[in-house]
């Protein structure tokens, strides 16, 4: 039986860790006076999210998204209107819809990964070698442990 006092540090280090993460990584996602669209992070998000994967669902969106699905409905809309994504019926599911990112939307995605990038080698380039590299294993056993909680 694993120990309460393990739950404890757990739920502590987690706090710390969005608080860290937040503060150091989110000015990434916020919204730029120069940027063509004027996307909010939610947009941004968005955009890398669909990026990554190419085409998403709106229910796969939302989940990672933590977004009910009238707010990500809206959160769509705007998009589609703004040209950066659209909107497919897959052709084996009537029920399923898929999000791609339009041409403009893979070009405001690279332009986010690029900058997302820049933030990563900022952030880490006070780290040494040996540091940086730790974090990225810890981070990778991170990842894999949580795909395990989530079924995967």
């Amino acid at each position: 039986m694993i120990n309460n006092s393990i739950y404890e540090d757990i739920r502590y280090d987690l706090i710390k860790f969005m608080s860290l993460f937040h503060r150091l990584f989110s000015p990434t996602f916020k919204k730029e006076t120069n940027d063509k669209y004027s996307c909010n992070k939610n947009q941004v998000k968005t955009i890398m999210i669909i990026g990554r994967a190419e085409k998403v669902t709106p229910t796969i969106l939302g989940k990672c998204m933590d977004m009910e699905k009238g707010s990500l409905t809206s959160l769509i809309d705007s998009m589609e209107k703004m040209g950066l994504v659209y909107r497919v019926n897959d052709e084996k599911d009537r029920r399923k819809t898929w999000i791609y990112l339009t041409d403009e939307g893979e070009k405001y995605y690279i332009n986010q990964e690029k900058k997302f990038m820049a933030r990563i080698k900022e952030v880490f380039g006070t780290l040494s070698e040996k540091d940086v590299k730790e974090f990225n294993d810890s981070l990778k056993t991170i990842v894999t442990i949580l795909d395990k909680m989530r079924g995967e």
